[in-house]
C-alpha cells in the first residue's frame, strides 16, 4: 500500500459514504410516501418501484466502490 493507493481509496470511501447517504434519503422518501393518502394508487406504486430501481442502482455502486477500496488497498471484508 502506497500513500497515493491510499489517498484514491480515501476518495472512494468519502463517495460510498454519498452513495450510503442516497440510500437513506431515498428510503426516508419512500416512507413518507407511505404516509401520503391522496395520491392515486398507480401513481404511488410507480414512485415506489422507481425510487427502488434508484436505490439498487445506488447499492451496485457501493459494491463496486468497495471492490475498487479492496483493489487499491489489498484489505478485504471479514467473513465473520
Amino acid at each position: 500500500m502506497n500513500s497515493e493507493n491510499l489517498e484514491l481509496a480515501k476518495e472512494i470511501e468519502f463517495n460510498e459514504k454519498a452513495e450510503a447517504q442516497a440510500i437513506l434519503d431515498y428510503t426516508e422518501f419512500l416512507r413518507k410516501l407511505d404516509t401520503l393518502p391522496n395520491m392515486d394508487g398507480l401513481d404511488k406504486e410507480f414512485i415506489k418501484d422507481t425510487i427502488s430501481e434508484i436505490i439498487s442502482d445506488e447499492l451496485n455502486h457501493q459494491e463496486k466502490l468497495k471492490m475498487l477500496y479492496t483493489m487499491l488497498t489489498s484489505i478485504k471484508a471479514n467473513k465473520d
